[in-house]
């Protein structure tokens, strides 16, 4: 019998995906069933309106662009928008002050540590990369979907998908995974991270070591003097980041810096 609950696989480490070494053979399926995570409810109800909060802004400011934060995947074609509204619980304000209604639906969501707008250009790949941890559920709310699959569509290990609107797609993306968008008109979705419920417990955790993950990317993907630094370093590093977000989230959070 198929389970309603979401299953953590047995012998599963919590890991995070960095370089010089990407890669990851763990136990999780490449997709899931949306039904397997229930605070995903209110968005569903309230799909259109969230497409139309997002046309409605990108009508009146005219191109979304300016509030996006370092893209994780080389892109080919179009410039790919991303609109960073948190990421592993660190809260983007200004963008959020933006998009009310969003706002309120993902704050209803304790186990959300992030969310985007995301805006594929015409003709536009992503190539493939890596997420950063299995410690997350990457969630698609399909809004404008002009084609079906396979002209626009994503593919996570050896399976590929299309969106629907007003439909979730939920994967793995520690996976290695890419995205197309073969047609002449824009596919907008809003994108979560929850953290499943056998890992509520660690979901700080997950987020400061997420955080902590993405200043070693930039700094190993910009500095080739970083990259040349031994092992132990970099160990060193990860730390040290982990440790000054836990300070730097509260005051960012009190004082709304971002």
């Amino acid at each position: 019998m198929k389970s309603s609950k979401f299953l953590w696989p047995e012998g599963e480490d919590l890991v995070f995906v960095r370089p010089p070494d990407e890669f990851y053979d763990g136990k999780l399926d490449f997709f899931y069933d949306a039904g397997l995570f229930p605070e995903l409810k209110e968005l569903k109800q309230n799909w259109k309106a969230i497409r139309d909060e997002i046309l409605e802004f990108e009508q009146n400011a005219g191109r979304l662009e300016g509030m996006s934060s370092v893209n994780p995947a080389n892109v080919v074609g179009g410039n790919w928008t991303l609109i960073y509204l948190k990421s592993f619980m660190r809260v983007y304000n200004k963008n959020l002050e933006r998009f009310p209604l969003i706002r309120s639906l993902i704050n209803d969501i304790p186990n959300c540590v992030f969310s985007a707008i995301s805006i594929l250009p015409p003709n536009t790949k992503i190539e493939p990369h890596y997420g950063d941890t299995n410690g997350i559920i990457r969630v698609h709310l399909g809004l404008i979907v002009p084609f079906p699959y396979p002209e626009i569509a994503i593919r996570v290990g050896d399976q590929e998908r299309g969106w629907e609107e007003g439909e979730f797609m939920c994967f793995v993306n520690v996976h290695k995974h890419n995205v197309w968008n073969n047609t002449n008109s824009k596919r907008y979705v809003l994108m979560l991270d929850i953290v499943p419920e056998p890992l509520k417990e660690r979901q700080l955790e997950i987020s400061l070591l997420g955080l902590a993950s993405q200043t070693y990317n930039y700094f190993y993907l910009k500095s080739a003097l970083f990259r040349k630094l031994p092992v132990f370093i970099h160990q060193a590093f990860i730390s040290i980041a982990k440790f000054i977000w836990r300070i730097y989230l509260p005051i960012e959070t009190k004082f709304k810096l971002n």
